[in-house]
């Protein structure tokens, strides 16, 4: 019996094996650390951004365009998300420079110029956010924690020392922060991509047994439960009139702890191999965080900033959630991975505006508000956990049901038509039945066929051919260099040539690649 990748562990913590795993944890590191400074005052407030929102605002707004793009494009080329990030890096140093040169001389800009250089900080780094998702696809789960928890503590804490300057630093911390992605890019080039050593499969992904319930049901349930945890967040931001609260000194080192503690906790998960317990310990941490922040509302209404405290870490673990269910969407659905970052942050940065924007509305319906609106966030908290919990802690003999019924009636494979017909999986563009091609699953002919078939199409040698089998059978590049006794510096180069020749970036769009075109023909 195979041994599910959910159960197996993570290999020996050592230099060699997780260095692959540090670009990309100093990338989303520093792209996130530059928006908490330079457009959310370095967390010394709630705001999700200055101006009431209206910075991170404008950066939907722009961003949205690259998502509308892709539901035209069906994969954007190595040479335009190259050419992307380059303008994304030069947009984010090029705002902060601005406002530094603004703040040193004190010169007064106008909201129209200022909101707008804050977008552009955001809308940036943003952008260099989903280039870092982009290239965790095909990752291992455990791997995918690992790097999303590793970058929310080092982010946050570089925040938090930050907040004990002024705007000038902050705008100038924000030019060699956006230059040192640079670095990290180069970095992560030369050592390959994460998911080489750490590829993914699904099950493992969330915890999730295949015989429980459907892994694609549980990422449309999931980005549902972030879209209605996303407004009750954005209202404790906001608590109670909609304007962001001040944050001391202690609520900031509170919010430190927060993220802290929980990351070392799930990264302590993800090399256990424990991804079970992320299942339903991020969205019951998320919750309990969001009811005891409307606690300390309720009970100290005049020192607001504690209470705060506690929403404020709820906004952070929903962030990284979002970056995890992201890489998830990545590296098993059909569109561009563009898409599945666009559509999860641009909806997670409306809603959060939304919630602060409902504080605002109901404070003037009601003078006396409180009661009102933790009513309205245990609403959504509650809506939240029981499209979450519902949905998938369903009975497992439900599943296995309808697959009898299934095989009974002997139904044909679900196709792409179906998926789009049934809501919600469409829209996410993720199949529900269907397993991708994925490593760890049984060699056959048909995989070899393919490859062939491939090999011949973009030109492959002999030699690379061989290669491209056994990787994408699933073998790391030590077990191919054993298998064809070849140097693992000489498979590495194949491995190379093969990407440069078929424009694929990582042994999963290779799999994704044979699995769409690499089927015979009737």
């Amino acid at each position: 019996m195979q041994q599910s990748d959910s159960d197996q562990g993570m290999p020996p913590v050592t230099f060699d094996t997780y260095r692959v795993l540090i670009p990309p944890v100093a990338g989303l590191a520093l792209a996130s650390a530059v928006v908490n400074v330079v457009v959310q005052q370095a967390h010394r407030t709630t705001g999700v951004s200055t101006f009431n929102g209206l910075g991170m605002l404008l950066a939907a707004v722009a961003l949205a365009a690259l998502y509308l793009s892709t539901l035209s494009v069906a994969r954007f080329t190595k040479r335009f998300v190259s050419r992307f990030l380059n303008a994304s890096l030069l947009l984010a140093g090029a705002c902060c420079a601005a406002l530094a040169l603004a703040s040193a001389t004190r010169s007064e800009l106008a909201l129209p110029v200022a909101a707008g250089l804050q977008a552009g900080v955001a809308a940036g780094s943003t952008a260099v956010k989903f280039y870092w998702l982009r290239k965790l696809r095909g990752t291992s789960a455990q791997a995918a924690v690992i790097v999303v928890f590793c970058a929310l503590a080092l982010s946050e804490f570089a925040t938090f020392v930050l907040s004990f300057s002024q705007e000038l630093v902050w705008y100038l911390a924000g030019i060699p922060l956006t230059a040192a992605q640079f670095v990290a890019v180069r970095a992560s080039r030369i050592l390959g991509a994460a998911g080489d050593p750490f590829p993914a499969v699904s099950e493992s992904y969330f915890g999730t047994d295949e015989d429980r319930f459907s892994n694609r049901s549980f990422l449309a349930v999931a980005m549902l439960g972030i879209w209605f945890i996303s407004i009750p967040t954005g209202m404790g931001l906001g608590f109670s009139d909609g304007a962001a609260i001040y944050m001391s000194t202690v609520p900031r080192f509170m919010v430190l702890v927060f993220v802290v503690g929980v990351s070392l906790q799930w990264v302590r998960f993800g090399l256990a191999s424990r991804m079970r317990a992320i299942t339903t310990s991020i969205w019951v941490v998320m919750q309990v965080l969001l009811a005891l922040g409307a606690v300390f509302f309720s009970i100290w209404p005049k020192t607001i900033s504690v209470g705060a405290a506690f929403v404020m870490g709820s906004s952070l673990v929903l962030q990284a959630f979002l970056w995890y269910l992201t890489i998830t969407f990545i590296s098993f659905g059909w569109r561009d991975p563009y898409y599945y970052c666009g559509v999860g942050w641009i909806t997670m940065t409306l809603l959060l505006v939304c919630g602060m924007r409902v504080d605002n509305l109901i404070g003037r319906m009601f003078p006396e508000n409180t009661p009102v609106l933790i009513s309205i966030m245990s609403l959504f908290v509650l809506i939240a956990a029981q499209v979450v919990f519902t949905k998938l802690l369903s009975s497992p003999s439900e599943r296995v049901e309808r697959q009898q019924e299934a095989a009974g009636r002997g139904s044909a494979p679900v196709t792409e038509d179906d998926i789009r017909r049934i809501p919600l999986m469409g829209v996410l563009a993720i199949s529900p039945h269907n397993p991708p091609a994925m490593v760890n699953r049984t060699p056959d002919v048909h995989a070899a066929t393919s490859v062939i078939e491939m090999g011949s199409r973009f030109g492959l040698t002999g030699r690379e051919i061989e290669v491209l089998t056994l990787y994408a059978l699933g073998h790391t590049q030590a077990r191919v260099s054993e298998e064809l006794h070849l140097s693992p510096n000489t498979v590495h180069s194949h491995i190379k040539r093969i990407y440069e020749k078929t424009d694929l970036h990582s042994r999963q769009e290779i799999l994704d690649y044979i699995a769409e075109y690499g089927s015979p023909r009737a």
